[in-house]
Parts: C-alpha cells; sequence; structure tokens
C-alpha cells in the first residue's frame, strides 16, 4: 500500500493539472482539419504603417507661485492633454523640466525647481498611470531664466516647469488616425 502522507502540495497540483490538460491529444485544441479563419484573404501580419505613428514635438509649460511646488487645478489641465499622449502612445517619453527663479540660494532653488518637476512628474504618473521609467526629471534652478528683472511678473516667468514629449516614432494603441491634438 502506498502512504500519500509525504507527497508535497506542489506535485498533487502538478497531476491534477496534468490530469485536466495533459489527456488531450492536440496541445492547441484544434483537430489537424481545423482552420482558423475561412476567410482567404484573412493576413495574421498587420500593416506595419497601422501600427506606428511619428509623433510631432509637445511642449507645455505650467507655472507656480514664489516658494511653492503645489500643481494647480488649472496647471493640471494644461497637463492633461500631454498626459493622454502619453497613454495612447506607449513607446513615447516626458521630459520634465523644473525651473525657479533667483530668491534664495542656489541649493534652495535647485531644490525648489526639482520639487516642481516632480510634482507634475508625480501628477502625471499617478494619475494616469504612466510609468516613471518614461518621465524624465530635470532640475535647472534658476540657471536658464526665461525673464530677466527683478520686477514680480519678470520673476513669475522664471517660476515654471517646462513639460516636453519630445519628437519620436511610435506605436500605438489608438486606431483614430489624423489626430495631431496628442
Amino acid at each position: 500500500m502506498t502512504d500519500f502522507r509525504n507527497v508535497t502540495p506542489s506535485l498533487i497540483f502538478f497531476i491534477l493539472l496534468f490530469s485536466l490538460f495533459g489527456c488531450s491529444g492536440s496541445s492547441s485544441g484544434l483537430n489537424s482539419g481545423d482552420s482558423v479563419t475561412n476567410d482567404p484573404t484573412f493576413s495574421a501580419t498587420p500593416d506595419a504603417k497601422m501600427l506606428l505613428v511619428n509623433l510631432p514635438e509637445r511642449r507645455e509649460v505650467v507655472f507656480f507661485e514664489k516658494g511653492s511646488y503645489e500643481l494647480s487645478i488649472d496647471n493640471q489641465r494644461v497637463l492633461d492633454p500631454i498626459a493622454i499622449r502619453l497613454r495612447q502612445h506607449p513607446d513615447s517619453q516626458l521630459i520634465v523640466i523644473g525651473h525657479s527663479d533667483d530668491n534664495g540660494s542656489d541649493e534652495y532653488n535647485l531644490t525648489l525647481s526639482f520639487e516642481r518637476a516632480f510634482s507634475v512628474a508625480i501628477y502625471i504618473s499617478s494619475v494616469f498611470g504612466i510609468e516613471e521609467e518614461r518621465i524624465q526629471l530635470v532640475a535647472l534652478g534658476n540657471d536658464e531664466p526665461l525673464s530677466m528683472g527683478n520686477s514680480e511678473q519678470a520673476k513669475q516667468q522664471n517660476r515654471r516647469v517646462e513639460v516636453i514629449s519630445p519628437k519620436a516614432i511610435v506605436r500605438t494603441l489608438s486606431t483614430i488616425t489624423g489626430d495631431e491634438r496628442y
């Protein structure tokens, strides 16, 4: 008589799996006379032109309040189309460049510009499900001012994040052609 107390659960699972699927005479479930389709014009190879899209570069700029990296609802609305573009084109990438004005030390401005870029990246990643690996962050601090001067208006132009989706040829999940908005 066989003692089954020493049989491992994985062995039992394998035996059950084999008994369910291993007894079939055909691994694919098709018999030798079956055909996949009766359409003689059917092609299993998709047209490559239908799978690739030439994306133009897309740029957006969002602005921040003094000393803040909080993303406003208006800024979120500006970013939404670029995030949708990333969802529709899974091979596309994003570059997020944070800037600051010249108030404070260089270290403070570099950190603040990173936090601004990071808040944009986290919004796009968490709300739209974009993989973080597709988003490159750059923090420039106050090294590349858009506007020179000491006025509040000039400083406001420098408290920004530039969001760039570079020109690329990518696969697409969209079957709609000719939609250049995203």
